[in-house]
């Protein structure tokens, strides 16, 4: 199965430098919904993983996807965000936008449901420790993954082939060469969304060709740099899930474990923003293959962010794995007026100009 990789060598500036390799075939923007009524813009979509916390994100596209203007070209994602984004883009092939909002409703259901089967038991704290004991491969020996057969249900892989589907890059853990792997469209399999969603305390490595995957949060959470270089849209919006900051220092054992999820799951984005934010630096002196292809689309990014403030803030870690029906609505609703405050503070904005600051200023 062809993928790509992405690997990322230090400089002596602290800068990355990423290699990723062209997809095999080209793929046409995703067939839009025409209206006369507002000037089309396109969009490119980065979202984050964090289990049950992906409904946020849920409600962030639902909204999204109301405006007939906007259109998406590209998205990536890893753990939660793959599976949003693979939804979002079999919906959409099948059936535009209400197609795409459908779809995630279908898997969101689908989570829900699962909540009798076993992520009560998988959020309780005797589970929790039980994992920090014993292996998957000593408690779950069969491998049995509930989100096996709600993937084959819900969502159609041969749509997500079609070369007018919106793009994807689905990012995975190379678990032995410690490095982010990126799935693309004719990639796309059970097999590799399972992967990009392989927590390695609850379930066995996902194989593939011979190569084994952890969750795609652990090293990309989500790419960015695909969405920059090999997408046609100069915006990219990144969906964050597990908060940038915190107003506090965390004391008790929970708060501890918590942010140190956070900062953990959100350092491989901040490595891919700080180096985006070099090069902009660099392109912007007229240096570093400024007048280069890659020169060029780094200097004419327009870059947003969107997060859920102080109501993703206050989640504590273990309740990524809640899945009861009621905590995912009110994520799904969190999500949704956060995407409305941010429309109404930022539509204005799209193709024009940037509204989140790369570090060192580079956009």
């Amino acid at each position: 199965m062809a993928s790509q990789n992405i690997s990322a060598h230090s400089s002596a500036r602290g800068a990355a430098r990423t290699e990723v390799r062209e997809s095999a075939r080209p793929r046409r923007l995703a067939t839009p919904l025409r209206t006369g009524r507002a000037a089309r813009r396109s969009l490119s979509l980065a979202l984050q993983g964090g289990g049950a916390h992906g409904a946020f994100t849920w409600g962030v596209l639902d909204r999204l996807l109301e405006e007939s203007w906007l259109e998406i070209e590209g998205l990536s994602g890893a753990s939660a965000g793959a599976l949003n984004a693979a939804a979002l883009a079999a919906g959409w092939q099948a059936g535009g936008r209400r197609g795409a909002r459908e779809g995630l409703d279908r898997l969101w259901r689908r989570v829900g449901d699962l909540a009798d089967f076993g992520p009560p038991l998988m959020a309780a704290p005797a589970f929790r420790m039980m994992t920090r004991m014993f292996s998957p491969y000593q408690l779950n020996p069969l491998d049995v993954n509930p989100l096996r057969g709600m993937l084959e249900d819900v969502i159609d892989f041969e749509a997500l082939k079609h070369p007018r589907a919106p793009r994807l890059f689905i990012s995975a853990t190379d678990l032995k060469q410690g490095r982010a792997v990126v799935f693309e469209n004719d990639d796309m399999c059970v097999e590799a969304l399972l992967a990009s969603a392989c927590l390695p305390h609850l379930y066995k490595a996902v194989a593939i060709d011979d190569v084994h995957y952890w969750d795609g949060g652990f090293m990309a959470n989500p790419t960015i740099f695909p969405l920059v270089f090999h997408c046609d849209s100069h915006d990219v919006l990144i969906v964050q899930i597990d908060s940038p900051t915190t107003d506090d220092v965390p004391r008790s054992p929970r708060q501890i474990d918590t942010r140190r999820s956070q900062i953990m799951f959100n350092a491989p984005l901040m490595r891919e923003l700080e180096a985006l934010g070099y090069m902009g630096q660099m392109a912007g002196r007229g240096r570093a293959g400024a007048r280069s292809g890659l020169g060029a689309k780094v200097k004419d990014l327009k870059l947003h962010l969107l997060h859920g403030g102080a109501g993703m803030q206050g989640l504590d870690v273990s309740s990524k794995q809640r899945t009861d029906r009621g905590f995912l609505s009110g994520l799904k609703e969190t999500g949704r007026a956060t995407a409305e405050a941010w429309l109404t503070a930022h539509r204005d904005d799209l193709g024009k100009r940037s509204t989140f600051e790369l570090p060192g200023g580079g956009v």
